[in-house]
Formats: structure tokens, C-alpha cells, sequence
């Protein structure tokens, strides 16, 4: 600790060196130190815009496969994923389009062969030669997107198999019109779940449970038939046990 005669001399320099720095000279430091804590953030903001331009350019870039033979998966989130992981497990090749350049990116740093586009672009489908697929999966999570992609399909490539992810019954029987070979309402699905789960849980036997959720699947097809005006059910395979 300092003595009382240090603290003074060092009171003093520091006296000192505030009058050898003009006020001027201090305001200067001060505003500059001020502008480079501003501008910091704004740089990095824009060295980042910079590498995703950089990123996206390369990726427009890249050279899309023939899809023959192979099933095309549009979009590439959470479902994207698990249907890329089933097919890959039962060996069936595939192909995925995500428009989202971040989740593009990581998808083919996990190894998924993925590509970078917009799926609702006529020209993009065109492009791949879609209608040589052995079928299509709308795993997007937008109603209106993924019932225009499908008629956009539909319109061209009339036996083109396409399964679509809807969210509920009315969505499945709007993508049954829109052209859709099957719809798969993963909110009622996973209802039914759910409810098997919970009336396993409380012993109801087995063979009870697994009839009661055919006759509730039965009354959704007729539902959606309903609701999209079909002469027949819908084949509903991807609610099949």
C-alpha cells in the first residue's frame, strides 16, 4: 500500500499529464474510442453478409446430379432430415432442396446431398429433371407453398408420385386437390399416438388399442374424402401400420 507522500506524488503526475493533453486532444480520443465501439459491430455485420454472398455464389454453382432413380425431398428441416435418414437406411438414394443457405450448408457438412435452390421456380425443377425421380416429398412447414408446388408438379408430371406433408386434415384433402398422391396430417397422426401411448400406460390390451386406432384412421379418410371432394379415400399409406 502507498504511503501518504507516494499517493501525493502520484496525484501529482497525474495532475501533470492532465495539463500537458489539451482539452481538444481528449474530446478527439474520446469520440474516436466512441465511433470505434459503433462501427465494430456494423463491420462484423458486414463481413458477415460478405462470407454468406461468398457462400451463396458457390453454392448456385454447384453441379445438380441426375435425380433419376432417386427420390427428390424439398426442404430440408427437422422432417427433411428423418426421411433422408429412413431411405438412407433402407439404401434408397435421394436427393434434398433446401432454399435456406445456413441449413443448406451445415446439411452438407453432415454429408446429406443436398442442394442450394428454390423449389417453387418452375425453372428449378425444370432444371433437375424432376419429373425422372422415382418420387417427390414436400417436407415444407408452409400450407400455401407446399399445395403451389404440388399443382406446379402435378401439372408436369401427371404419374409423378408426390407425398406431401400437411399439417392437419383440411390441409391434406387442400393437397389431395392440388394433386398430391398422399398427404400425411402429422398433427392427427401424432393425436393418435399420443393416445396409444397413454392407454398403453394405463394397461388397455394391445389388440384394443391397435383396432380403435384403424377405425380413427378409417374416420380421417373418409374426413379428408369429404373435405376434397374425392369419389375415393385417399391413400393414406404413410398413417398405415
Amino acid at each position: 500500500m502507498a504511503s501518504p507522500s507516494e499517493t501525493s506524488l502520484i496525484v501529482l503526475g497525474a495532475a501533470g499529464v492532465a495539463g500537458i493533453i489539451s482539452q481538444e486532444t481528449v474530446s478527439f480520443w474520446s469520440a474516436a474510442t466512441a465511433i470505434g465501439l459503433t462501427l465494430t459491430p456494423l463491420l462484423a455485420s458486414i463481413g458477415q453478409s460478405a462470407a454468406r454472398r461468398v457462400d451463396r455464389a458457390a453454392v448456385e454453382r454447384e453441379h445438380i446430379g441426375p435425380v433419376a432413380g432417386k427420390t427428390v425431398i424439398l426442404g430440408f428441416g427437422r422432417v427433411g432430415r428423418m426421411v433422408a435418414d429412413m431411405l438412407g437406411q433402407h439404401e434408397r438414394e435421394y436427393i434434398a432442396i433446401d432454399s435456406d443457405i445456413d441449413g443448406h450448408l451445415e446439411a452438407r457438412r453432415a454429408g446429406y446431398p443436398t442442394i442450394f435452390g428454390d423449389a417453387s421456380r418452375r425453372d428449378m425443377l425444370e432444371r433437375m429433371s424432376i419429373g425422372e425421380a422415382v418420387a417427390v416429398v414436400l417436407t415444407m412447414d408452409d400450407p400455401v407453398l407446399t399445395a403451389r408446388i404440388t399443382r406446379l408438379l402435378r401439372e408436369e408430371h401427371p404419374s409423378l408420385p408426390i407425398i406431401a406433408r400437411a399439417r392437419d386434415a383440411d390441409h391434406a384433402a387442400a393437397l389431395y386437390r392440388a394433386g398430391a398422391t398422399d398427404a400425411i396430417p402429422e398433427t392427427l397422426e401424432a393425436s393418435l399416438q399420443l393416445s396409444e401411448a397413454v392407454l398403453i400406460e394405463q394397461g388397455v390390451a394391445m389388440g384394443k388399442i391397435i383396432v380403435s386406432v384403424h377405425e380413427k384412421r378409417e374416420q380421417l379418410r373418409e374426413m379428408i374424402r369429404s373435405d376434397a371432394r374425392m369419389e375415393h379415400s385417399p391413400r393414406l399409406k404413410g398413417l398405415e401400420r
